[in-house]
């Protein structure tokens, strides 16, 4: 299969199942991946701004006010694709020339973008939501990252060498893809794919107070964890955690770790498949104080009732738009519609309902997302607070984008 085949069954898949591209690139032959991850990725970070450079006419309509049917047949994306894989041959690590443009977004999300922040605060995240997204990795801490960060580098198995990340503590970072899933440190446990921001989460969750400054009042550059701070120790008496929407388990994996193996963590999440994938996770990285809780789909109260204020730590790291991790998803944006955005603002709402009574008096409720609109994030958690005064605000705020995914956290203590 030659590259406007494989590009076509792929582009194709996109628009008219409900396919993501990560897993539409894993069904890739072979021998076309790396093109197509490449060219693809670009044709739907930033189609306006690559389509005015390679002079391709675009009508006002085009691409996002195109139906998926439409979208899954555009000749345009087509033609691109072939002038890019050209570029491509010559040199496979092109760069795009040009600069984003607002229009490589759906007007009606950039339009909710400067309601929310403002023009400059819209523009820069244009800008850095248009660009590829690094690869970050969480070391094990009870490894220690300069080690394995060392044998990492030294091992020779990798075409780039890796750096420690300057916002999360036990991360590191290459500028882009590397096969590090191949590695037989990956496979001893030493370290997860996890993107910084989601890393940072993870530990806020369990010691809010101390990665409170890294916060910021507006999504944009991460602040940096200071060279000279170490992360609090585990405490000396076990402490029950208890990450609610745990899916496959990265943030609970990082909170056991940060925890060294100690104290007693539950993943809950409705999909039981994902809970085995955590599992076997959990074994690669030899973490065994993680239990795993299957709730049924709109039945939840029947499993956690039993655990009505016995959590120390509850995260709810609740399902979002995903704004905040355009870089790595740009199809996201193809595909979402903003009613689809008030269904999820009542998820949301919901699960702060739901899983609240699991904290103890004294202990820490955080609510997290990965996305930067105020609708699910500082609205969300004011409505919550306004509503439950058993609850006070820790305070929270945007972590990222760039050089991480965009997040917003918000940790509140539970008082009576």
């Amino acid at each position: 299969m030659n590259f406007r085949q494989a590009f076509d069954n792929l582009w194709r898949q996109l628009f008219s199942s409900p396919i993501h591209l990560d897993s539409a690139l894993s069904k890739a032959p072979p021998s076309q991946k790396s093109a197509l991850a490449e060219i693809s990725r670009l044709l739907l970070q930033r189609p306006v701004s690559l389509a005015k450079f390679l002079k391709f006419y675009l009508s006002e309509e085009e691409p996002f006010g195109l139906d998926r049917e439409s979208l899954a047949e555009w000749p345009t994306a087509r033609a691109m694709a072939d002038r890019l894989f050209f570029a491509w041959k010559k040199d496979p690590n092109f760069a795009s020339e040009g600069w984003p443009s607002p229009f490589d977004f759906p007007t009606w999300m950039t339009d909710e973008w400067r309601r929310d922040f403002g023009d400059k605060i819209a523009k820069e995240l244009v800008e850095t939501l248009a660009q590829p997204a690094p690869l970050a990795l969480r070391i094990s801490r009870k490894l220690g990252r300069k080690e394995i960060l060392t044998q990492l580098n030294d091992s020779g198995e990798l075409g780039q060498r890796a750096k420690a990340s300057k916002v999360a503590p036990y991360g590191c970072v290459f500028s882009s893809y590397e096969p590090v899933l191949n590695h037989p440190l990956f496979k001893t446990g030493s370290y997860e794919i996890q993107d910084e921001g989601s890393q940072v989460m993870a530990l806020f969750a369990l010691w809010p107070k101390e990665f409170l400054p890294m916060l910021r009042k507006i999504p944009g550059q991460c602040r940096e964890w200071p060279l000279d701070r170490e992360v609090p120790k585990p405490p000396t008496h076990s402490m029950t955690v208890i990450d609610t929407c745990a899916g496959a388990g990265g943030k609970v994996l990082a909170m056991a770790d940060a925890f060294l193996g100690k104290g007693q963590f539950f993943a809950y999440d409705v999909s039981e498949k994902k809970l085995a994938a955590l599992k076997k996770r959990a074994t690669r990285m030899q973490l065994f104080n993680i239990k795993t809780l299957a709730l049924p789909e709109g039945n939840e109260r029947s499993k956690i009732d039993a655990f009505s204020q016995k959590a120390d730590r509850v995260l709810i790291d609740a399902p979002c738009s995903g704004w905040g991790t355009l870089r790595r998803n740009p199809d996201l944006k193809w595909r979402q519609e903003y009613d689809s955005l008030e269904r999820l603002e009542q998820l949301q709402k919901n699960l702060l309902e739901l899983y609240a009574p699991l904290v103890k008096v004294g202990g820490i409720l955080t609510y997290g997302v990965c996305t930067f609109r105020k609708a699910e994030t500082e609205e969300q958690v004011q409505n919550f607070l306004n509503q439950n005064p058993q609850f006070r605000s820790i305070g929270g705020g945007y972590f990222g984008p760039g050089p991480s995914d965009a997040f917003y956290f918000h940790a509140m203590e539970r008082i009576s």
